[in-house]
């Protein structure tokens, strides 16, 4: 690409045209420049295989733009994560915020392209009326992409299916493994792909029993901690909160067993 055409000198900008140029979607490049410099690309979203940006075109409402790439699977991952963990120099890097710019190597021995190898797995759509793909907002997305990778390469692994987040614990947590002898196990699912499941009943939720049950010493945290320094001029007010936590005390147990003590006899009997 010319270099009057680039986004960016930074490397991984470079990097992802190069790419788009290799795979065939590089063009009308000039006109998406213009578009993303006068800062028509709102709203962009990087998601788990979606890409996602308003771009305001011609017409009173802006167009929706989509970049969907194809999302590593869980074994996919496993293998990424097991191969940058076992190399120390890509493991140290990656754990101080630093992207290698060698990475794509680690990728390519395990036969995964962290970039898009072609266009079979990086879809692009605009609901603009242009027949032509890429469009000139599609290429203006680019542009803003490229910017954003070169603030944050990380999020290509976002793109791929795995926060940074999760991608660093599960990196972490295997070297920790590895150096202690211990069998790895699997990374604890993050919250956000938890979601779908996370207010789900476990299989042993009915062996969990429960037992409520009064303070075996009342009042035990203000009588170990003492008064508060703002309340020793009113030396009543011990009396008055002993008092209220035993109300509390009596209503918990009223709740927890349904009005009743724990014999089954009534609170009013």
């Amino acid at each position: 690409m010319p270099e009057s055409t680039r986004p960016h000198r930074r490397w991984w900008g470079d990097r992802f045209w190069a790419v788009m140029e290799a795979i065939g979607v590089a063009r009308r490049l000039e006109r998406g420049k213009r578009y993303a410099r006068a800062e028509r690309v709102l709203t962009v979203s990087i998601e788990p295989g979606l890409v996602t940006a308003d771009v305001q075109g011609s017409r009173y409402e802006p167009y929706h733009v989509e970049l969907t790439l194809r999302v590593f699977t869980d074994e996919e991952w496993e293998r990424a994560v097991e191969a940058l963990a076992s190399q120390a120099l890509f493991a140290a890097k990656l754990l101080s915020g630093e992207m290698p710019e060698n990475i794509e190597d680690v990728f390519a021995e395990i036969h995964l392209p962290l970039f898009p190898a072609s266009t079979r797995e990086l879809a692009m759509a605009c609901s603009c009326p242009d027949e032509v793909v890429p469009c000139k907002h599609v290429a203006a997305l680019y542009y803003v992409l490229a910017e954003r990778l070169d603030e944050d390469p990380f999020l290509l692994f976002r793109w791929r299916g795995k926060s940074r987040e999760l991608l660093l614990r599960e990196i972490r947590r295997r070297r920790a493994a590895e150096a202690s002898g211990r069998p790895t196990a699997r990374a604890e699912a993050s919250l956000e792909e938890s979601m779908d499941h996370f207010w789900k009943l476990g299989e042993g939720f009915d062996a969990i029993t429960i037992s409520v049950e009064p303070p075996a010493v009342s009042a035990s945290l203000l009588k170990r901690l003492g008064l508060p320094a703002f309340w020793k001029p009113h030396p009543e007010i011990r009396g008055s909160l002993e008092r209220l936590y035993d109300k509390v005390t009596e209503r918990a147990m009223a709740l927890a067993y349904g009005g009743r003590g724990r014999e089954g006899t009534s609170e009013e009997e």
